[in-house]
């Protein structure tokens, strides 16, 4: 998993560099390099991951696959505090975080690298989880079963 973060950053800082990509993929590129600076890539591989396994387990809660890199998206993002900032509010006198958000071009951008990236592993992670759940409902299934036959 670091190396696949490894070489999405490593690709980022090249697309970041180049004056002839899109400016949607220049954004998504830096948004990456941020991540890079503030993030372990054991922590974004994490993140990722869990996200597919919750996706895996509850697919209703997004209503469409853009839903959940959307969400995916945006809680790797969150691992990072480059995305957002305090202002002053003179009314009260108290700072509130402000969030400065991706433009959607290149949220989708950021989304689909991740996804690529860790999306596998995470499908994969969710089915040995779902393997291990019925294991144990089955063992103890079968614990019940003996315990009302010796009953």
């Amino acid at each position: 998993m670091d190396a696949r973060w490894t070489a999405l950053a490593s690709s980022a800082k090249d697309t970041a560099g180049n004056r002839v990509q899109s400016r949607y993929q220049r954004q998504a590129a830096h948004e990456v390099l941020n991540l890079d600076a503030e993030c372990s890539a054991r922590d974004i591989a994490v993140t990722a991951m869990a996200m597919f396994m919750f996706w895996s387990e509850k697919p209703e809660r997004f209503l469409t696959d853009a839903a959940f890199r959307l969400q995916l998206m945006k809680r790797v993002r969150a691992l990072s505090s480059r995305h957002s900032g305090l202002r002053y509010d003179h009314r009260t006198g108290n700072q509130g975080r402000v969030y400065r958000e991706l433009s959607p071009k290149a949220g989708v951008i950021v989304a689909r690298d991740l996804a690529s990236a860790f999306g596998g592993a995470g499908l994969q992670l969710a089915e040995l989880e779902k393997r291990d759940q019925e294991r144990k409902q089955a063992m103890t299934d079968e614990i019940n079963e003996a315990l009302r036959e010796l009953a």
